[in-house]
């Protein structure tokens, strides 16, 4: 048998860095949610995504971001942060400003928060955010800042 062979282009220009990586947050926490490993076991979790995923009604949380990636686009922001974080030619600084970012957007963490994880003040984990947006777009420039 002959069997077909479905390639997948990843479009990165749907969102910019931040929208990439507060998208794949958003899909962290709904694989998170939907727990349990047996398909028709419905756990609090699955019943907790399953009227998440229902209830189609815009959110006046700025906080709540819906899920709205594949997981194919998934896999490929997670692909791109694990070449920066995983790759001995890349240096602590540049790392840990990516660890920054990803604290900040992936995990929703205040700039506040952040800062106090880290041991830095706002302002320095502000710039350090930023540094980490520029090195995910000069290493890979399909990102938009």
């Amino acid at each position: 048998m002959n069997a077909v062979v479905k390639t997948q282009v990843m479009d990165w220009s749907k969102y910019n860095i931040d929208g990439w990586l507060e998208q794949f947050g958003a899909w962290c926490e709904t694989v998170r949610m939907k727990g349990g490993s047996l398909p028709d076991g419905l756990h609090v979790n699955q019943i907790y995504w399953l009227i998440q995923e229902a209830d189609k009604t815009p959110r006046s949380s700025k906080i709540y971001i819906r899920c709205e990636i594949s997981d194919f686009e998934a896999d490929q922001v997670q692909a791109l942060l694990r070449s920066v974080l995983r790759s001995e030619s890349v240096d602590y600084q540049a790392k840990f400003a990516v660890m920054c970012l990803i604290k900040h957007k992936v995990e929703n963490r205040s700039l506040k928060s952040v800062g106090l994880i880290t041991g830095q003040g706002e302002t320095q984990t502000r710039m350090m955010v930023n540094c980490g947006r520029f090195f995910i777009h000069s290493r890979d420039n399909r990102l938009k800042i």
